[in-house]
């Protein structure tokens, strides 16, 4: 069964877990995510500035993150049923060597200026082809690490978001942009660095993270994948909640992707005030990470997710109409307090509820449906920036966040949450 807040049922006190007594390997799974994460903190601060550096058009500048997410379009199905058949801590680890190696020969590119934008996009490609093994797998691998408990996952998750959100967001960005101003190639070698020592931390988890072999059905790559596709179409909750991740993306990526010609066309913020303002949205996801799971005792999950939803709608508007730096950091924060609550519970529901021998598979559906959709929002924010202005793409955004916000209310109900169908045990059918 479920958490109670999860399920809805009810007020209910915690347990608390700290990160060592969560499952013995957490820690290191942790420290791997973080230090991986501190290092695509940096990357993006780095990336759109080397963008920006060979390009002032914003197509052009949006189409390096275009590029970088198209490989969630064409291979996050294949890396799902990879994450439900092979060894999940294997996967993980070579990933970060395949990530390691490319980003450190960016670096030597960039070092040797021999970087354009071309290089940008194949690098780019390549690294988010592993990304997508790399995500397939560390999602399925969540739920086994804290032993399938529903409140340790969601506990787990908290760590996570909250390490993603003061490393990636809150550390990485002005360390990039800092070390960018001194050599446009080290936050290049910092990524790649991070990518080593996230590898080495995830050799040393010692569990057994094979899926179960009597849970594994026959049949091939198309049949592996329509499993996973339909037992997740089968779950109002959990459908629902790829679609509106989808759309979130779109909105999200219609900022992302020329946030950083905002910053400086609007505000002439130079690389450290640029970073400096991508981290301040940590500060409100540090937070939202941290409360999730006091807020779904307060009011339930699905009017939490309801709630962050009406939150991002919000903070698009904020820095839309931000006349100086400081309301466009006010709108990041309220854009990270949003994106943390949804991410901590989303990710909670989806791996509680799907069985562990379908969860890399679900998980696949999931990412082909919700990082998939980013190229769509990178290259609308770009052809909305070029046509009416840089503003424009953080209203269509907030309209697109509040339009979520309303169906929400309708598809995420408590009793659809309540009756999530809980995972049966491997080898049983799905």
């Amino acid at each position: 069964m479920m958490a109670d807040t999860l399920r809805d049922t009810g007020p209910r006190r915690p347990s608390r877990f700290g990160l060592s007594a969560l499952a013995p390997d957490f820690p290191m799974l942790w420290g791997a995510t973080t230090v991986s994460l501190l290092g695509n903190g940096i990357s993006s601060a780095a990336l759109p500035l080397l963008a920006a550096s060979l390009s002032s058009d914003p197509i052009v500048v949006s189409s390096v993150v275009v590029v970088g997410r198209l490989p969630w379009l064409l291979f996050a199905l294949p890396a799902g049923v990879m994450a439900d058949r092979w060894d999940r801590k294997r996967a993980m680890w070579i990933s970060d060597l395949v990530r390691a190696g490319l980003t450190a020969g960016l670096a030597v590119a960039v070092a040797t200026g021999s970087a354009g934008i071309a290089l940008l996009m194949v690098v780019g490609f390549l690294i988010a082809i592993a990304d997508t093994v790399f995500d397939s797998s560390s999602t399925a691998v969540l739920p086994k690490v804290v032993a399938n408990d529903p409140e340790r996952i969601q506990r787990a998750n908290s760590w996570l978001v909250g390490s993603r959100n003061t490393v990636e967001s809150f550390v990485g960005p002005p360390l990039g942009g800092l070390l960018f101003t001194m050599s446009r190639a080290l936050p290049f070698l910092g990524d790649a660095l991070s990518f080593l020592v996230s590898a080495v931390l995830l050799r040393r988890m010692r569990g057994d993270y094979h899926v179960a072999r009597n849970a594994l059905g026959e049949g091939g790559m198309r049949r592996a994948v329509g499993e996973g596709f339909s037992w997740l179409w089968r779950q109002p909750v959990l459908r629902a909640i790829t679609g509106i991740a989808g759309l979130f993306n779109v909105a999200s990526l219609a900022q992302n992707a020329i946030f950083v010609l905002f910053a400086q066309q609007l505000f002439g913020l130079g690389a450290l005030g640029f970073s400096l303002l991508l981290a301040a949205g940590s500060l409100g996801a540090l937070f939202g990470a941290a409360q999730a799971g006091r807020l779904n005792r307060w009011v339930g999950t699905a009017v939490s997710l309801r709630l962050a939803l009406a939150v991002s709608g919000v903070s698009c508007l904020v820095t839309a109409a931000a006349p100086n730096p400081w309301f466009a950091a006010a709108g990041e924060i309220l854009a990270g307090l949003g994106a943390a609550i949804w991410n901590v519970n989303q990710m909670s529901l989806r791996q509680s509820g799907t069985p562990d021998h379908l969860l890399g598979r679900v998980t696949g559906v999931h990412r082909l449906v919700t990082y998939g959709a980013m190229p769509f929002g990178a290259l609308l924010g770009g052809v909305l920036a070029s046509l009416s202005g840089l503003r424009t793409s953080f209203v269509v955004a907030g309209a697109i966040m509040f339009a979520l916000a309303v169906f929400a209310s309708v598809a995420i109900t408590r009793s659809r949450v309540a009756e999530l169908t809980p995972p049966p045990a491997d080898g049983q059918s799905a």
